[in-house]
């Protein structure tokens, strides 16, 4: 998707893709480590969740060799955990390639660009809400971005510049994010590029910041 944007500076090309990690390949990747710059506190805290039941159900499987049923009862209280918590960015870098599924990605050695070379983004959420629809679970997320230059001065803005919303009979909850930025007429220096991730199924949101720099 092509966005043209009133300030002269820039054309921004953006391209999304979130999948649930039931949909990734299976691939060996080095572990690696780059939390986001800064994540913006999310507008609701954390609230206390009692999953002892489930745990205890887990625990009882278990030990009676119900591995199935201990598994089960082991995702359920992942999911009300997950419902409960904020939007989350687990994780956030720069990519040297389009990434293969969740957590199948190679991150990119360094955070300097060239004057016209795309920046390839993954970012792995928790916490997004679903929204119940008979058997079918939804989620339904907006993605802004803001770059700015590194003394805060902002350059170009988007909001709802994509949307995401994925259909399953599970709730799935290892999703990630893919965004190519592309921006043109940049001069050489450090800037910050926030995405703004907005759960309307959960009602929650989140952002995260990744700063680099441009040269010749």
């Amino acid at each position: 998707m092509r966005l043209s944007v009133s300030n002269p500076v820039c054309l921004v090309l953006a391209v999304l893709l979130a999948m649930p990690a039931a949909q990734a390949q299976t691939q060996q990747v080095t572990p690696t480590q780059q939390a986001p710059d800064r994540v913006a506190p999310a507008p609701l805290g954390p609230t206390p969740t009692d999953i002892s039941a489930e745990t205890r159900r887990a625990q009882e499987a278990a030990a009676a060799g119900r591995s199935v049923e201990a598994l089960d009862a082991l995702d359920e209280a992942a999911i009300a955990i997950s419902e409960k918590m904020p939007l989350t960015i687990r994780r956030a870098t720069f990519v040297a390639e389009e990434p293969q599924g969740y957590g199948v990605f190679n991150p990119r050695d360094s955070t300097s660009f060239e004057i016209g070379q795309p920046l390839l983004v993954y970012a792995e959420l928790a916490g997004q809400g679903w929204r119940r629809s008979g058997d079918i679970f939804r989620t339904d997320l907006v993605l802004d971005f803001d770059l700015r230059r590194a003394d805060g001065q902002s350059l170009v803005a988007q909001q709802a510049f994509n949307t995401i919303a994925t259909a399953s009979r599970r709730r799935n909850r290892e999703f990630f994010l893919y965004m190519t930025y592309s921006f043109s007429g940049l001069e050489p220096g450090d800037y910050v590029v926030r995405t703004t991730v907005r759960d309307r199924a959960g009602n929650k949101q989140t952002a995260f910041d990744l700063t680099f720099s441009v040269r010749r």
